[in-house]
């Protein structure tokens, strides 16, 4: 065999080194055709299949309602337990049949059963996104940070971007940043602003400056007088419940507390929400009003009513029915929409 000339191999390497450079780029680069790039809300890059078609929100089941509102919810392949109740049957039966992985005795999700739902993404929230990182066996993971009304309705629009319902998104954006603003005109001339107590998972646990409650008591006009604690519930006494002398005091309907534990306890008798009987559950239908979910949005103007009712006058059977038909596809009857708004 003759040898071959040195400038012949010069070539051959150069041109081995290309196609596996080349080659390598397709893999990887973020301007591949059947790749994107997307930063999620924790301010990390994510890459992307070009179309998103299987999608697990199981570990964070707020997300699951994200894709209810972009109406891309046949493409959940993977859901938790807590997104099936009575309510979502009717707006979504195909929802009863959508697999929900098993759990660990931890509370977790293994990989395998990650893996087994063959997903292209996999929604994660901020408290769990390291643990559930799957770039490893190429299935993305995106973390969703909703904390505050502002970054639910960020969260609505990057979820449309994610499965290509950009349009849809922004069409509820926009529904959410009207009634929002809205209040806000109405109520941005006060000077006097009520003080509110929120019960969250128990009478002497209210909710801190850095919790979602905060936002939707601030959002509505109003003031959280617990706003100075941190670290999401926070324990008081009953002498801080004196000392703030609430004008309404809201309780969560996931808790233990109820109406009558305020009502009824002559220590708190002089308490001005007590005395003038505005003492109130929060409101509850898919989920209660008050959590970071989309109907925190019908939370926070039904509160807005309570506190400020000559500056803010939704009538709130109309705009269930409206929110509910616009954001799920589903028009409640009537006697659910009483049930809901005629609770204590």
């Amino acid at each position: 065999m003759k040898k071959l000339l040195p400038g012949v191999l010069v070539v051959a390497c150069l041109c081995t080194i290309f196609i596996f450079m080349s080659l390598r780029q397709q893999a990887y680069s973020p301007l591949s055709t059947d790749t994107r790039i997307i930063k999620d809300m924790a301010g990390s890059e994510v890459v992307l299949p070009a179309e998103v078609n299987r999608v697990v929100s199981a570990m964070y089941p707020i997300a699951t309602q994200l894709m209810f509102l972009v109406q891309a919810q046949k493409l959940l392949v993977g859901i938790s337990d807590m997104d099936i109740n009575g309510v979502m049957e009717r707006i979504y039966p195909p929802i009863a049949h959508i697999y929900r992985p098993g759990r660990t005795d931890g509370g977790d999700i293994t990989k395998e059963e990650i893996i087994k739902m063959r997903p292209d993404l996999v929604f994660t929230h901020t408290h769990n996104a390291l643990v559930n990182d799957y770039s490893d066996v190429g299935i993305a993971s995106v973390c969703l940070r909703l904390e505050n009304p502002d970054e639910l309705i960020a969260g609505i629009e990057l979820v449309g971007e994610i499965v290509d319902r950009q349009q849809r998104a922004a069409q509820i954006a926009s529904y959410y940043r009207e009634k929002l603003d809205y209040i806000r005109k109405r109520t941005s001339h006060i000077t006097e602003r009520k003080k509110v107590y929120f019960a969250g998972p128990a009478m002497l646990s209210t909710a801190g400056g850095d919790f979602y409650q905060n936002y939707v008591i601030e959002y509505a006009g109003g003031i959280n007088v617990a706003s100075q604690g941190r670290g999401g519930w926070c324990s008081v006494s009953l002498e801080h419940l004196l000392d703030w002398n609430p004008d309404f005091i809201f309780i969560g309907n996931y808790g233990t507390a109820r109406v009558t534990d305020f009502t009824d306890d002559p220590r708190l008798s002089e308490i001005k929400a007590v005395k003038n009987s505005d003492v109130f559950m929060a409101r509850y239908y898919i989920g209660s009003w008050d959590v970071p979910t989309p109907e925190s949005l019908l939370g926070i103007m039904w509160l807005a009513n309570k506190l400020y009712p000559d500056e803010v006058n939704f009538d709130m059977a109309l705009e269930m029915r409206e929110f509910y038909t616009t954001c799920y596809g589903y028009r409640p009857t009537e006697q659910e929409i009483m049930q809901v708004l005629e609770g204590p």
